[in-house]
């Protein structure tokens, strides 16, 4: 902890340093735009027309409910109720948060402020966290500090600045975004060359805060992390900044950095802002598998500081460290001997002790057992699930599930919820030799189908799909999923107690690690003691959805448009229907003409 306190104050010591000489703060939103994804916008029946953290998986358009978007309160219920309404207003209160990476979930302060669109019958709503109310607005007027602070970001400098990622954000007009880190800082640099951030292609606001951003924490790699001795343990130092500046030392540890370059895309930088406290972050195990713990634990706090009596979160600080060497120091120190009670003994490798340390998500962080250490990152509820389920039992955590209408599932993994891809019905060679087949209604369809395609045939032409993002999808169908976050329930410290588990129980102390979003467990070995063995699952799995019949019981707020759009005077109809497609080959018209005068020749030769 001692490490991250040392980087948090020398990150607001160069912060207080240079505000006086070339930064402000601003309260416009419009810098906020620029960054962040649009605001919620809603419409009268409560539906949300685009909410940041949902994109549609799938080729089909899904409904998504505020609501669901969110995590539902009564106030957010309210708010609703009133966008709908075409009210405006304004509400500041204390809210679940979603992580970015939807594992976990945060309490933190929320201003909703929303209003109604003249003109139509949505409703816009914005969302801000305290610390988002004002931003930095730097001021770099000398050139030769632009270009002193630009030479920073170089791929050349790594070893002395450290390795440095830049957020992929819309800088200048002619910039091109690149997913490749070191391509998007080469296209930066030669764009800072040629043009200054005063061009008017470029947002003046944004490159000078990057430079700035990159210009500090360069100084604090140079004159300060390059000049302390190696600590054992710690594998990197980082800063991560609201100016999109990631800097990551060693040189060699940013080489393996799998963290977002975007910061705000990142889940640790997000939660950092939104927490007091020391953030560890497990490795993604799902995503990465057992080798996980390898990358190291993340160790994280926010930079906080008052200008003016204005709050602001400039940069995030924070430690890689190693998992065994944390393991080994731990398991040392929390030895007693000799042993005064029946729950003391955390040696390593222990018969009869398991002890574990979890984050506030329920994630494996730590444990006495070498074969615990491939599955750190692991949700706790897949290696002791009836500890788990005992923990959530007596409130040390909570959970909440939410659900996702815009998934994709394989065919027969989930009963489908939407609509699909149809096709033609294509009959059995047994089909056509049965008799009988020739009388369904099935029959008649393709024989007509058969008649139109030579008739029009550019009526049944296949639409060529422009978008090669969906063609995966088009195979697979749309469904629902659920996943749960689990979350401290309460402020209370200690625990402890007995798990009963039938045949035997197994004692067990909880204690939550001050400062921290960590939780320290003390349990009989579950090797000594066979109990419930059914895995509960964190992870994103197909569902049927919440009950429909509970949800009939609390009907939600709906609207009907008050105006409707059947007509327009404005509207050029020469422009609109599909007949243009029915446009029949000459050959089939002389071929029809043909079949008819056949026909009519037939008649007349009839016997009566």
């Amino acid at each position: 902890m001692a490490i991250i306190l040392q980087l948090t104050l020398m990150v607001m010591f160069y912060y207080i340093q240079i505000f006086s000489q070339r930064i402000g703060t601003s309260s416009s939103y419009c810098q906020f735009f620029l960054i962040m994804p649009p605001p919620c916008m809603l419409f009268g029946s409560g539906h949300a027309m685009y909410y940041p953290l949902h994109n549609p998986k799938s080729q089909e358009p899904v409904t998504l409910d505020f609501l669901d978007a969110e995590l539902e309160n009564d106030i957010k219920v309210e708010i609703r109720n009133k966008m709908i309404d075409g009210e405006s207003g304004e509400k500041t209160f204390r809210t679940l948060v979603k992580s970015q990476d939807e594992r976990y979930i945060d309490k933190g302060n929320r201003t909703y402020t929303w209003t109604a669109v003249n003109g139509t019958d949505y409703s816009l709503a914005l969302v801000l966290p305290t610390y988002s109310f004002y931003y930095i607005k730097a001021k770099i007027e000398e050139t030769i500090t632009q270009a002193r602070y630009s030479e920073t970001l170089k791929p050349d400098n790594f070893e002395e600045s450290g390795y440095t990622f830049l957020a992929p954000r819309d800088y200048c007009s002619d910039l091109k975004i690149s997913d490749n880190n070191t391509e998007f800082l080469l296209n930066f640099n030669e764009l800072i060359d040629r043009k200054t951030p005063n061009n008017p292609s470029c947002n003046t606001d944004l490159i000078n805060r990057v430079l700035l951003d990159a210009g500090f924490t360069s100084e604090l790699v140079q004159n300060y992390w390059s000049k302390q001795k190696n600590i054992k343990g710690v594998k990197a130092r980082f800063v991560v900044t609201d100016g999109g500046i990631t800097r990551v030392y060693p040189k060699e540890a940013g080489e393996n950095w799998q963290e977002n370059p975007e910061t705000y895309e990142d889940s640790f930088y997000k939660r950092s802002l939104d927490n007091d406290n020391y953030v560890f972050t497990a490795p993604h195990f799902n995503k990465s598998g057992p080798g996980a713990y390898e990358s190291g634990i993340m160790v994280s706090k926010a930079v906080e500081i008052y200008i003016q009596g204005k709050l602001l979160k400039p940069a995030v600080v924070g430690i890689k460290i190693d998992v065994n060497s944390w393991i080994e120091n731990f398991t040392k120190t929390s030895i007693r001997d000799p042993c005064a009670g029946p729950v003391c003994d955390c040696k390593r490798n222990s018969d009869v002790m398991d002890c574990v340390i979890l984050d506030d998500g329920g994630f494996l962080l730590m444990a006495n057992h070498d074969d615990y250490t491939n599955q750190i990152g692991r949700f706790f509820g897949e290696i002791d699930p009836s500890l788990m389920r005992h923990l959530v039992n007596i409130s040390v955590y909570a959970f909440n599930k939410s659900y996702d209408y815009q998934s994709v599932c394989e065919p027969g993994a989930a009963p489908k919820q939407g609509a699909g891809p149809r096709s033609a019905y294509v009959p059995s060679i047994a089909d056509i030799l049965h008799i009988g087949w020739w009388a369904t209604a099935a029959a008649w369809s393709i024989l007509q189908q058969f008649i139109l395609s030579l008739t029009f045939p550019r009526l049944l032409e296949a639409v060529e799909m422009e978008d090669d993002d969906f063609t995966s999808p088009l195979s697979k169908q749309s469904c629902i999923t659920e996943q749960t976050q689990y979350f401290f329930e309460n402020d209370s410290k200690s625990f402890s107690g007995v798990l009963d588990c039938g045949n035997c129980s197994r004692i067990f102390h909880v204690e939550k690690l001050m400062n921290t979003n960590l939780v320290f467990i003390m349990v009989e070995s579950k090797g000594t003691c066979p109990c419930d063995t059914r895995l509960l699952i964190q992870a994103e799995q197909t569902s049927d959805g919440p009950d429909p019949c509970d949800m009939v019981k609390q009907p939600r707020y709906r609207k009907g448009p008050e105006v409707c759009f059947d007509n327009n005077d404005l509207e050029d109809y020469t422009d609109c229907g599909g007949a243009s497609g029915l446009n029949p080959s000459l050959w089939s018209i002389i071929g029809i003409q043909f079949v008819l005068l056949w026909l009519l020749s037939g008649i007349r030769h009839c016997q009566l």
